[in-house]
């Protein structure tokens, strides 16, 4: 998988998010726009569709531990030091909550001039906020520090994972599953300070799985081989009166059998991974337009500022954005200010050599 097939998944990711927050679980917003699709069950279309939009964190997730792991591989840590490994680290941690501190100022300022009988509230709730403990300015940051950690802790998880092999693999992976599931099954929500951190803390063991997931599947080139094998499947397979069919053509139906499979069906995030494994080689099998992968890569340049972003402007405008009426003008317009944001944001960053 190229970097420039990276980008275009994280764009992919962000635009899930962003549909989840805009039609999923702003029910305001969603009374509020164009619906002509309704289900069986007479939910419309839009919002369903928040079973699919939620695999974004797996989705992250994964590209995660993917991206770390090429990065592993490229600069050939395994000869480094271990202090070397872990100031790296740090500094990639550093950057993004920079990014996020910088965000949040910029956030606080406004929120406060617009409301201020809210923002910036309580000291705690300040200081919760600031170390992001609990982002309850922006609920929608509620894994930016269990990322941070693993993203801290990537060494020995690196190490771990180049080490294991055969029957331990797959304990391992069992082992990693059941957390999660435990943890999904047992959520709990916690308010002192300790049970922040202990929250905090099991929200990073249950990402780990994918984390690891897709540190494996960097560390085996098995996404090659998996778009290898599904293409040479649709060639040898799919014939008509002697004429094969594009694999773009099968691989495009395949994908949204997938998607409306995960829609139809329930909606614990224990399922994500069976839907979202398959659905990344299969994507990158399908023959793109040039102007389709140049967005989507341009999109996920500007992932983590949307993902810092769209949800600050959501709270500042609250249903405004409803005037637009159509979910897609709708979802375009707020990706656009962000992008436009991100700009600021990005060249605030350069200024103050952040």
């Amino acid at each position: 998988m190229t970097k420039e097939e990276t980008q275009q998944l994280k764009g992919i990711a962000i635009l899930m998010m962003v549909w989840l927050h805009l039609f999923g679980t702003n029910l305001e917003i969603l009374d509020g726009c164009e619906k002509y699709i309704y289900l069986w069950n007479g939910d419309p279309l839009i919002y369903v569709m928040r079973k699919f939009a939620r695999m974004c964190v797996v989705f992250y997730t994964f590209l995660g531990g993917y991206g770390l792991c090429k990065v592993w591989q490229r600069d050939n840590y395994q000869l480094s030091t271990v202090n070397f490994q872990l100031s790296m680290n740090l500094r990639r941690v550093w950057r993004l909550m920079m990014n996020y501190w910088l965000v949040l100022l910029l956030f606080v300022g406004v929120a406060t001039w617009l409301h201020p009988e809210t923002y910036p509230g309580g000291w705690r709730v300040l200081i919760e906020n600031v170390t992001a403990l609990n982002c309850s300015y922006n609920n929608t940051l509620w894994f930016l520090l269990p990322y941070a950690l693993l993203t801290l802790l990537a060494a020995p998880i690196m190490r771990l994972v180049m080490g294991l092999r055969g029957k331990w693999l797959w304990l391992f992976l069992a082992a990693a599953f059941a957390v999660k599931a435990v943890i999904y099954v047992n959520e709990t929500t916690y308010t002192s300070w300790l049970g922040l951190i202990w929250q905090n803390l099991l929200a990073a063991m249950g990402l780990f799985f994918m984390f690891v997931m897709g540190a494996l599947f960097a560390r085996d080139g098995l996404m090659e081989q998996v778009v290898a094998a599904i293409q040479g499947w649709v060639e040898r397979s799919f014939v008509v009166r002697r004429m094969k069919v594009s694999p773009s053509v099968v691989c495009l139906m395949l994908l949204l059998l997938l998607f409306f499979g995960r829609i139809c069906v329930g909606a614990s995030t224990l399922i994500d991974p069976l839907f979202l494994l398959p659905m990344i080689p299969v994507y990158l099998c399908i023959q793109r337009p040039q102007w389709l992968s140049s967005t989507l890569a341009f999109i996920g340049k500007h992932s983590t500022n949307i993902w810092f972003i769209h949800q600050y402007i959501l709270v500042l405008t609250g249903t405004l954005i409803t005037a637009l009426h159509y979910p897609v003008v709708m979802l375009a317009a707020l990706v656009g200010v962000c992008i436009v944001c991100s700009y600021g944001v990005k060249g605030l960053m350069k200024l103050l050599r952040m």
